[in-house]
């Protein structure tokens, strides 16, 4: 037990030394599962008084599930999200924020660009609710013709037999007449 205790101490070491060169939470990560491939997962470590950035997001492995049960000072199961180039956790806002003052610059662009894109989306929007709006507008006038067109025939309809009625009439009463004339 004590080789397996020492060999984790080892290869904690090694995993730290290999995230110093990259201190993002993503690589501290991946190097762990590399020299741990046992491990669980993983704790948050954010010390904001400590000049090393690299203490700002410590990724700490775990490989028994009752670390999660209670945490120690600083300790957090909520990961840091990738976009933060330096997270630091901020109990005030209870969740991770970004240190790194020149990384200001990286979250106003791609917010900027976020923005960009909804104003295209809305653009594109406003273009089909236009589209929308003509195809109604024609669908209507289709709609008034065609009930035009239904009351001419209509009309039409009427006079035809109203001009059947007129005929048949007159074709019943010539007979009559002519019969009455016939007995004069």
């Amino acid at each position: 037990m004590a080789d397996e205790t020492q060999n984790a101490v080892a290869g904690a070491q090694t995993a730290t030394q290999n995230a110093e060169v990259d201190t993002s939470v993503k690589a501290q990560e991946e190097s762990l599962k590399k020299n741990f491939p046992t491990l669980i997962g993983y704790l948050y470590m954010s010390d904001p008084d400590n000049t090393n950035p690299l203490w700002h997001h410590y990724v700490m492995p775990v490989f028994d599930e009752k670390a999660y049960e209670e945490l120690p000072w600083h300790v957090y199961k909520e990961r840091p999200s990738d976009d933060l180039v330096d997270p630091l956790y901020s109990v005030k806002s209870g969740g991770w924020i970004e240190n790194a003052h020149d990384a200001q610059s990286q979250i106003l662009a791609k917010d900027h660009a976020k923005i960009a894109q909804l104003g295209q989306s809305n653009q594109i929007h406003t273009e089909q609710s236009e589209m929308l709006t003509k195809a109604l507008a024609n669908v209507t006038a289709g709609q008034e013709n065609t009930q035009k067109l239904m009351m001419t025939m209509q009309k039409t309809m009427l006079q035809i037999v109203g001009q059947n009625n007129n005929a048949s009439q007159t074709n019943n009463a010539e007979p009559t007449n002519n019969a009455g004339q016939t007995n004069k």
